[in-house]
């Protein structure tokens, strides 16, 4: 896995996938579901309570960005015992290197207790298998900067530009020019680092 959000991309599913696990007369119903939001995470929760009421748990963890961000994720117990599913869950996503994406394991109890170790790897198990099944795309984290400078450093600025993976957001002329970009947040540094150096630091560079 990436050390960090600059060098790493993750794996988002590009539909839902649904699968089964079954131990013990125990079914796991588990769903992987692309999202983004906090909101959307908590919907797709409590709609899958409100399509199974009668099972006996609803187990969830979500990521709505990179696995590796320090916010955006949760995960859920559900009345199972205190750490047997919902971290198991997410601990799979995230060693698994995926993001924007809400897994929901559905439990219909069978009548025979797994222990605290066999439900952590029960539940661990049931969304390795469902990642094994999904389909995924690469999601290669951008970062956003301004860039402010005298309109005469144009040529400079406008060649090191075009020798990056930019994308323009917004841009305003004057006596002085302002750009707001996008890139690879693996490239940001060079990029920052070649626009102090050619324009003698005459542009202000800010990161958003």
């Amino acid at each position: 896995m990436p050390d960090s959000l600059a060098d790493s991309f993750y794996r988002k599913p590009i539909a839902t996938t649904e699968t089964l696990y079954e131990i013990k007369k125990s079914r796991f119903y588990v769903s992987i579901t692309p999202l983004s939001t906090v909101a959307a995470a908590r919907a797709c929760i409590q709609q899958a309570k409100n399509t199974t009421p009668s099972a006996n748990h609803h187990c969830s963890a979500f990521i709505t960005g990179s696995p590796l961000a320090e916010e955006g994720f949760g995960y859920s117990d559900d009345g199972e015992p205190s750490g047997t599913a919902g971290k198991p869950m997410f601990n799979v996503l995230q060693g698994n290197n995926v993001g924007e994406a809400c897994v929901i394991v559905t439990r219909f109890f069978g009548g025979i207790k797994l222990g605290t170790g066999g439900l952590v790897r029960a539940y661990s198990t049931s969304v390795k298998e469902a990642i094994a099944q999904a389909q995924f795309e690469e999601v290669h984290p951008r970062c956003q900067i301004k860039i402010e400078y005298p309109y005469t450093l144009s040529a400079i600025v406008d060649s090191i530009l075009h020798n990056s993976k930019v994308t323009l957001i917004d841009s305003q002329y004057s006596d002085r020019v302002l750009l707001h970009i996008s890139l690879p947040a693996n490239e940001t540094d060079a990029l920052l680092t070649a626009l102090q150096e050619r324009s003698s630091g005459k542009a202000d560079v800010t990161k958003l």
